[in-house]
């Protein structure tokens, strides 16, 4: 993307300077350790709002802290509890600048993009700046970039410009979302691929509902967003719409239920009628010719649960996508399981996790080649060359362990081990199949490490990578081992 002088002097002026700066109402997904310390919370029912949505809003979470007497606080979460309830009142505090330079650098592009990842190519400067007031938020990030893999040396990712009235908060802008409760990958939205420019509305407090029925079901959460996917494809300018919609009726279950859907584009039917075909699930999987060229789109959907287990204080979490509907219901679904545990030591504490993705069709006759293909939308539930759902992509199992957390002198890390097989299908090397990794498939062994502290005048960071085989065969991962060093800086 080019930009004339007079931009880039205007862009790097706004987000360098303003009289009004302020962080924004919600955490994206660039922080699982601060994630790490509200899933601990969530666990030991401190947190009773939603929290498998992101970005997740602050003041639901902030309402919950100031609820909880501090002597009722577990010694062992009192640290957790401090950085959650510092960082929001930071996050909420007007008249005050946040303005940040965040440099990076890495030997090779990344493959794999997990919960709380931010570089993915090999070096970028990226400017940031927040404006906010009691009812607008912005947020102006400007990434440049050498060498990217996309070949998109600018962006705007993470920009956007919000407005908050009575209970919910529109935006327009291209943000990154996570809609699941595991760590290593979601089956249906996730950071892997770049955020999608568009429209969200979503509710800001999690208040459980004033209506007869609802009100039993606990807080609630819901999130819609419709977006523009403008990279390269074979249907030009089709739209990407979600819809999410969780309660946690009791403080230890959390039930979500997702929606996604490539609808119009070039060449294809985008009347309002056609969009509430979609809405309604309606004329779905049509195989008439006469009907297919109005068929709505190319629709997953399904649900996730997590339940916090009251011993070993650990918790237990499921999803399963449908790539396509029948009898009202999600079918020829995809299935993640993971169980979560809370660490308490004296040097360390934080989450330890253990996940199961198998991306392969487990519910029909033909397993392979249909989860995040479709007949229409020939590029798949894909944005710039990524899987918008799976790290993995379809056809997939991978069996993932990690840890995430805090030494007791502040610095953080994160550990991840990962194995199994990518697009098992072609997995022998002598077929091919669409697939934004390995088209010829391959056996995955890799570990990563990633270290940051925290100084006064912003963060340092350092991570690292190892695959045994490369299974990536669109050049981004050349060498077994990649790694990265960031730098942030601060001007508060």
């Amino acid at each position: 993307m080019k930009l004339p002088i007079t931009l880039w002097i205007l862009a790097i002026l706004l987000a360098t300077w303003s009289p009004l700066t302020i962080a924004e109402p919600w955490i994206d997904t660039r922080d699982q350790w601060l994630r790490s310390d509200i899933e601990r919370l969530a666990q030991a029912q401190i947190i009773r709002a939603p929290i498998n949505t992101w970005p997740l809003m602050w003041p639901s979470l902030l309402e919950d802290l100031s609820n909880t007497p501090l002597a009722q606080i577990p010694k062992r979460l009192t640290d957790s509890h401090a950085r959650v309830l510092a960082a929001g009142t930071a996050a909420l505090r007007l008249r005050r600048s946040h303005v940040s330079a965040r440099a990076a650098g890495a030997n090779s592009a990344q493959t794999f993009r997990h919960y709380g990842a931010s570089n993915g190519d090999r070096s970028q400067l990226v400017l940031r700046n927040h404006l906010m007031s009691a009812h607008f938020a912005s947020n102006l990030e400007i990434g440049l970039l050498t060498d990217p893999w996309d070949d998109d040396r600018v962006r705007f990712d993470h920009s956007y410009i919000g407005l908050a009235w009575g209970n919910w908060v529109t935006l327009f802008g291209a943000i990154d979302r996570w809609w699941g409760p595991a760590w290593s990958s979601n089956l249906i939205v996730s950071n892997n691929a770049r955020p999608t420019p568009g429209f969200t509305l979503k509710r800001n407090y999690s208040d459980p509902s004033e209506l007869p029925i609802l009100k039993h079901l606990g807080p609630w959460t819901s999130s819609f967003f419709i977006s523009q996917l403008d990279d390269r494809r074979h249907i030009e300018d089709a739209k990407l719409v979600g819809m999410t919609l969780g309660w946690r009726p009791v403080p230890s279950f959390e039930i979500n239920f997702r929606r996604t859907a490539q609808w119009g584009g070039s060449g294809r039917p985008q009347s309002v009628s056609n969009f509430f075909k979609l809405l309604s699930g309606t004329s779905d999987n049509c195989t008439a010719a006469e009907c297919k060229d109005d068929e709505p789109g190319n629709q997953l959907g399904g649900v996730d649960l997590r339940w916090n287990l009251p011993w070993l204080t650990s918790s237990i979490y499921a999803q399963a996508i449908g790539e396509d509907e029948a009898g009202g219901l999600p079918s020829r679904r995809a299935h993640q399981l993971g169980m979560q545990f809370t660490l308490d030591a004296n040097i360390y504490s934080g989450i330890a996790f253990v996940e199961f993705d198998d991306t392969r069709i487990g519910s029909y006759e033909q397993h392979y080649n249909i989860l995040y293909n479709h007949n229409i939308y020939k590029t798949g539930y894909r944005y710039r060359g990524r899987a918008i759902g799976s790290t993995w992509d379809n056809d997939s199992q991978i069996v993932s362990i990690g840890t995430i957390g805090r030494f007791d002198n502040g610095d953080s890390l994160e550990l991840r081990y990962s194995h199994g097989k990518i697009n098992r299908d072609s997995h022998d090397r002598q077929a091919s199949s669409q697939h934004s990794i390995s088209p010829n498939g391959g056996s995955l062994r890799t570990l990563s490490a990633r270290w940051r502290r925290t100084l006064v005048w912003g963060e340092l960071e350092f991570s690292g990578r190892y695959t045994d085989d490369p299974v990536d065969q669109y050049g981004r991962q050349a060498e077994k081992l990649r790694v990265v060093a960031s730098a942030t800086y601060g001007f508060d």
